[in-house]
């Protein structure tokens, strides 16, 4: 039995899809070869979940430097901060504070678990930069390390140290792949494992009528949705903007903007709110917050909007919609492209275009016909390349791998 100790390092107060990821992967492992366990840096919703699915979870508390600090408020300072050789040293300052106060202490927390849990391979979920303190922690234990790669991060000399002694890194998606090694991250072993949603779990418990009607939509109306924590790279403005344009030529088009505020995301939500109060959309679109039920509101809609301004390393909503049925219309930046093939089993625009984006949305909500072929095609493209079967298999291996030392650079 092959004890793996998951470590999701997030914070912000919701649930994002590093953590989903994770869960999802959780449920498919093979128990009588796998005892999962999990390491949460704050309380999370999935906690009950967990004890649900018999994993044990541990607390591990990180201290955050604010980003925020007096000097930012000073033109010298600011000045200052423009200068190749002061800016070097602020940040190596920066990063010595960081390992003293942050990174180090929880360090050493997490490596008691590690020894207490007796992990035999812990997974790291958050990446290099984010998971620096991971990192040490295997290394102080001895234990084998993957570290899950899900995001475009920056890396200075202090991660691409870092990277060289994990055992390996998985990379969400080619394109997050290439980004990497073109930031001369150089661990043991690099691979690429798409990941993957739990079908069978992703399924809609109530009828479309009836989420419907506590949404207060009627059933004949046209609705598009965006899901995701409400902060700006995820583009809920865009949203806003392109379906002011819909909205003049679908008639009774309804929106749905469907997640958390996210902690940083609040001054966001308010410049939201106060933007669909200006274009006269307060009664077409509606801010649901969080919703647990993901599965029931994407059923209830007729195309699922993704709206990121950045580039998404895969966007796991898109997944969500596909093997749902439903048409996605996805922002083409990052590992996106490999998600959806372009008018085949989905449409791609511009990040940031909210004229793309609604002429898309006005093209599929006008052709009920062109919704539904693309949203089969979608389903079917997804359950064969992003299967849960294949990603547990996949870490599986990996995880055994690490274990019998067989794993090669």
């Amino acid at each position: 039995m092959i004890r793996v100790l998951f470590v999701e390092a997030s914070s912000g107060g919701v649930v994002g899809g590093s953590l989903t990821g994770l869960l999802h992967l959780i449920r498919g492992l093979d128990r009588t070869r796998f005892a999962p366990g999990m390491v949460l840096y704050e309380a999370k919703a999935i906690e009950k979940e967990l004890a649900d699915l018999g994993v044990p979870f541990f607390q591990v508390r990180r201290r955050r430097i604010p980003k925020e600090h007096a000097l930012l408020k000073f033109e010298g300072y600011q000045r200052a901060r423009k200068a190749r050789s002061i800016r070097s040293l602020l940040r190596l300052g920066r990063q010595t504070i960081r390992l003293a106060v942050e990174e180090g202490p929880t360090a050493l927390q997490l490596a008691r678990v590690i020894r207490q849990w007796k992990a035999d391979v812990v997974h790291l979920g958050n990446g290099v930069r984010a998971n620096f303190d991971g990192i040490l922690a295997c290394l102080q234990t001895g234990t084998p390390c993957v570290c899950h790669v899900k995001g475009f991060e920056k890396y200075s000399q202090r991660e691409r140290w870092a990277a060289q002694r994990v055992d390996a890194v998985v990379c969400m998606t080619e394109a997050v792949r290439v980004h990497c090694e073109q930031n001369g991250i150089r661990p043991r072993c690099m691979e690429v494992v798409y990941d993957a949603l739990d079908e069978a779990a992703f399924q809609p418990k109530h009828t479309r009528a009836e989420v419907r009607r506590e949404l207060g939509i009627a059933e004949s109306a046209p609705c598009v949705g965006v899901i995701g924590n409400i902060q700006e790279w995820k583009g809920q403005l865009v949203f806003a903007e392109a379906m002011a344009t819909v909205a003049r030529h679908v008639p009774g088009v309804r929106g749905l903007i469907v997640g958390g505020i996210h902690r940083a995301g609040a001054e966001y939500h308010e410049q939201l709110r106060k933007r669909l109060a200006e274009l006269k959309l307060n009664d077409t679109i509606l801010i649901t917050g969080f919703r647990d039920d993901v599965a029931d509101v994407i059923n209830s809609l007729d195309v699922v909007a993704h709206t990121s301004v950045r580039a998404e390393p895969f966007g796991r909503v898109i997944l969500e919609g596909m093997l749902l049925a439903k048409p996605v219309v996805a922002t083409a930046a990052g590992g996106v492209p490999e998600l959806i093939q372009d008018g085949v089993t989905g449409l791609l625009t511009p990040p940031g275009d909210a004229a793309a984006l609604a002429e898309a949305l006005v093209l599929l909500l006008r052709d009920q016909r062109r919704c539904q072929e693309i949203g089969s095609r979608a389903q079917s493209w997804a359950r064969g390349r992003f299967s849960l079967a294949r990603h547990v298999d996949e870490m599986s291996r990996l995880y055994e791998s690490l274990i019998k030392g067989r794993l090669t650079a």
